[in-house]
Order: C-alpha cells, then sequence, then structure tokens
C-alpha cells in the first residue's frame, strides 16, 4: 500500500470477499476517493503509445533517447513505454581504448576549421560497385557532401572540394587517410594552391578519423543496410535524401540532439 495502484488493490480484495467498499475504505483507513479515482495516464499514455510505433516505422534504428528528442517528449517517458512497449532497443558497440596519438586538430570549434572526408563501398542490385566520397565539418557534424559513382579518382575529390567551397567557404584543415585518392600529386597541389592544410592519420588507425568514420557507420546502418540499389540515379536520389534528413531533421547526440544545419546556422 506504498502507492495509490496497490492501495485499490487492497481495497479491491476486501471488496471480492463481500465486504462493502465503504467498509472497506474504512479498514484500510483510505478515502473512498481511492477506489473511485479515474486513472488518466494509461489515455495518456495510448496516445503517445501510437505515435511512437509509428515513428519506429520511419526510423527504425533510432533508440529511445533519440527518439524522444524526435517527438520532443521527455526521455523518462519515452523509456518507460519503450519497454511496457517490448520495442528493441540497439545495443551499444564496446568501445576499446586505442593507443596512439590524438589527430584532432586544436582549433576545431567553429565552422569550416576541420573538415574530414572518407569513402564508402556498397553495390547495386547486380553486384557492381557502388563508391561514395563522404565530406564532414568536423565542429558541426554536417554532411557537406556525398558524391555515388561507379568510379572516383582524385580528379573527383578536386572537383567535389572546389564545389563545397563555393558553398560553405573555405576549411582551415582537411583529415583524411592516406589513400592513393588523397595522396595524389595533383590532389597535394592542389591543397597547397588554395593554403588548405592537410591531416593525414597515421596508415592503418581509421580512429583517428574518428567523426567521418562515426558518421559512415551512420550511413550505412540507417540507408544503405536498408536500401537496394538498381541504378546510380536511384542511388543519387536516395542518398541526397537521406543527407537532407541527416543534416536538417535528424537528432545528433553529440549536438544536445539537434540537427547539424541547426548548429550551422547558430
Amino acid at each position: 500500500m506504498t502507492s495509490p495502484s496497490g492501495r485499490r488493490a487492497a481495497v479491491r480484495a476486501l471488496t471480492c470477499r463481500g465486504i462493502s467498499e465503504r467498509r472497506a475504505c474504512q479498514i484500510l483507513g483510505l478515502s473512498r476517493r481511492v477506489s473511485s479515482y479515474t486513472l488518466r495516464q494509461p489515455g495518456k499514455d495510448q496516445a503517445l503509445g501510437t505515435r511512437l510505433m509509428d515513428a519506429t516505422q520511419d526510423v527504425p534504428r533510432f533508440g529511445y533517447r533519440r527518439m524522444a528528442a524526435w517527438l520532443d517528449v521527455g526521455e523518462a517517458r519515452v523509456r518507460r513505454l519503450w519497454r511496457s512497449l517490448g520495442l528493441h532497443q540497439p545495443r551499444r558497440r564496446p568501445r576499446r581504448r586505442r593507443s596512439g596519438c590524438d589527430m584532432r586538430l586544436p582549433g576545431a570549434v567553429r565552422p569550416n576549421s576541420v573538415w574530414s572526408y572518407d569513402f564508402v563501398h556498397d553495390q547495386f542490385v547486380d553486384g557492381r560497385v557502388l563508391k561514395m566520397l563522404c565530406v564532414l565539418d568536423e565542429h558541426t557534424r554536417e554532411c557537406l557532401a556525398i558524391v555515388p559513382a561507379s568510379r572516383l579518382r582524385s580528379q573527383d575529390v578536386i572537383l567535389t572540394l572546389s564545389r563545397l567551397m563555393r558553398l560553405y567557404g573555405k576549411p582551415e584543415h582537411i583529415r583524411s587517410d592516406n589513400g592513393a585518392e588523397f595522396t595524389a600529386r595533383s590532389v597535394m597541389r592542389w591543397l597547397r594552391d588554395e593554403a588548405i592544410g592537410p591531416a593525414f592519420i597515421a596508415p592503418g588507425k581509421p580512429w583517428q578519423n574518428g567523426f567521418v568514420e562515426s558518421f559512415n557507420g551512420k550511413l550505412r546502418d540507417e540507408l544503405l543496410n536498408r536500401e537496394w540499389f538498381r541504378t546510380l540515379a536511384e542511388a543519387k536520389v536516395l542518398i541526397e535524401a537521406w543527407r537532407q534528413f541527416y543534416n536538417e531533421r535528424r537528432p545528433h547526440s553529440a549536438l544536445g540532439y539537434r540537427p547539424p544545419a541547426r548548429v550551422r546556422r547558430e
């Protein structure tokens, strides 16, 4: 009898034995309002539960924390309903401690201070190779571009960066691994001419490029593992739609569950 539900259960237990409700409340020392009170929370939870189930169809890879930000509802309430509805909570992948130098550059505290880019590989339905160049702003976590193609060379990297610089401005540094497309002479010469400092990670240590690696995991988990691309045109449309969703609507945990585009505007 330490909770309202427990006190109502005690009153029901006595009335089931033939004792009137008035007498049961007298024996237990309770007000009759305890037994006649109509719960309001189940009705509120039913409406929110319906919204929650509908949202899980649209964004099935969201956990309850990101879902609370997505629905603009308290995290504790969503967590309680998440458990009562038996929804799946994505397991956290264990993080292993890595040894080595920290390649994060000082001063990445504003947009365009540090960009990072990397390639993501996938395939079409017929087995053809699909290659994507992803460019990320490390401060805002905004995805500046995802360029899908069957082949991407060093010249494509230069053209992509040139286009992004016209849209967003020039970065101070660009971080990447030691792939042939990033260390080509043409790319290095272009970066030197544009006065942009390249920041290469140590060979065999992708965690030193953690911002774009984290983004690549989200791209694969929320889009590439859910879609089958039949043509390059279809891939471009779906990938660009997801990029806009990631920048404009998707809550980002590292940004206080704000979308990256809002952080850039602020």
